[in-house]
């Protein structure tokens, strides 16, 4: 398993840990070392979830809120957006943001792990994590968890980074992740660690096919996904 710092405390601690060192800076930061594609990643996955029309969401891992503030200005069937995440200092910045934009009456922020959600079984139209799978502690239990609690018939969306398949963008790729992220991190970030964790993170999680089995091995039906960029992020969708 990999982790932010240590092999001896909890990742999930870890994990905590790490974004609440990083918050103040996470969205500039991202910006920057995606070249922008961030925003436009988040709208391709938004758009399979369009024909949905999904009137309450769980966004798990919901950060500094961009994705759910996506959804929330996308989708006009919507309703309520609950957003979870474990890091406090996330949910301060996220519930800034989502006052700015004046969405309170749409999103609600709760601290939680996707491990372990404090929702009643068949409760939401649609279940949805961008780019936070891979510091999930235990992938199989998150899924499990988000299983039980999405009405019959609902999707989830997952937006995860990814490595190309392709040969000569693979390399160009690591050369990029492995050399140039961890030197942007140590210049910009208040934590020298985390954008070394972050290409150690998308090289461990399951990734294309071996993420879909097990979404189908935990219930999910008509399952497929779509890289993107080209294979630098990859969408999943399943149906409960």
């Amino acid at each position: 398993m990999v982790t932010p710092y240590n092999d001896k405390e909890e990742k999930s601690e870890q994990v905590r840990r790490m974004f609440n060192h990083i918050a103040s800076g996470y969205d500039r930061i991202n910006h920057l070392i995606s070249w922008g594609m961030d925003r436009y990643w988040r709208n391709k996955a938004i758009e399979l979830l369009q024909p949905y029309h999904p009137e309450r969401i769980l966004d798990i891992a919901t950060g500094t809120a961009d994705f759910a503030i996506n959804i929330a200005t996308q989708l006009p069937n919507l309703k309520h957006i609950d957003g979870i995440d474990i890091s406090d200092e996330m949910l301060r910045i996220a519930a800034e943001k989502i006052r700015v934009e004046g969405l309170e009456h749409l999103i609600e922020l709760k601290k939680a792990d996707a491990t372990e959600l404090p929702f009643k079984d068949n409760e939401f139209d649609a279940v949805t994590i961008a780019f936070g799978l891979r510091n999930v502690d235990r992938i199989d239990v998150a899924l499990a968890e988000a299983y039980r609690i999405l009405k019959p018939g609902a999707p989830m969306l997952i937006l995860e980074l990814s490595e190309p398949t392709n040969g000569f963008l693979r390399a160009g790729y690591k050369f990029y992740a492995h050399k140039i992220l961890p030197l942007l991190g140590r210049t910009l970030s208040l934590d020298k660690q985390a954008y070394k964790y972050l290409p150690e993170s998308i090289g461990a999680v399951p990734q294309r096919k071996d993420l879909v089995s097990i979404m189908e091995k935990t219930g999910f039906v008509e399952t497929f996904f779509r890289s993107i960029s080209p294979g630098v992020v990859t969408i999943y969708l399943g149906m409960k």
